[in-house]
């Protein structure tokens, strides 16, 4: 994070920052606007002053420190957010594989593993960002009926990685025995189309 935000006020300050002049396109004879009324000196604003602005002088490692401390503080909801998303998901699929589903319930449960796989990595959940990103190659090649076994293996397992997250290096190996199956699965699956 700190070497981050160091880039950033380098950036900032002008530091290896290259710039690209862009020419501004005329779209004047696209959009016709009315001609303005004339405007006398009058009635143009005086300026306002312009506020004094202190000297940039943000200690990196402060706002580091300050970055990675709100982080911290939102962490705590992490789990909730992810449970959530979780019970979103199971509940999708429990919609999906009703008999008669449509595709748009197909497509919700993708949109709810497309969702997760994004934010689990940031929340703590490696395995199951993993896990939902197989789910999402699976059910982009499903059809309504197809691969529910898979599918259901694909929920469960993020379930159960949820449960385990953070009970040790024992419950992180099995996360991944887990993920590395289900994606050879998923991979023959699409091999066989």
């Amino acid at each position: 994070m700190k070497k981050l935000i160091g880039k950033l006020l380098g950036a900032k300050s002008g530091k290896s920052v290259e710039t690209k002049q862009m020419a501004t396109p005329d779209i004047s004879r696209v959009i016709k606007m009315p001609a303005a009324p004339p405007v006398t000196a009058a009635e143009i604003p005086a300026p306002a002053p312009e506020p004094e602005l202190a000297p940039e002088t943000a200690d990196p490692n402060e706002l580091a420190d300050r970055a990675e401390a709100a982080v911290d503080a939102m962490a705590s909801q992490f789990d909730a957010w992810m449970e959530a998303d979780l019970h979103r998901l199971m509940d999708a699929w429990q919609e999906a594989k009703q008999p008669g589903a449509t595709p748009e319930a197909y497509r919700t449960v993708f949109m709810c593993a497309h969702n997760i796989r994004g934010a689990a990595g940031s929340y703590g959940y490696p395995a199951i960002s993993r896990l939902c990103g197989s789910l999402c190659t699976l059910l982009s090649e499903t059809h309504p009926g197809e691969n529910a076994a898979l599918i259901n293996l694909h929920i469960e397992a993020c379930r159960a990685a949820f449960i385990g997250a953070g009970k040790g290096d024992t419950s992180q190996s099995m996360a991944d025995a887990v993920c590395d199956a289900l994606e050879q699965s998923v991979a023959a699956k699409a091999a066989h189309k």
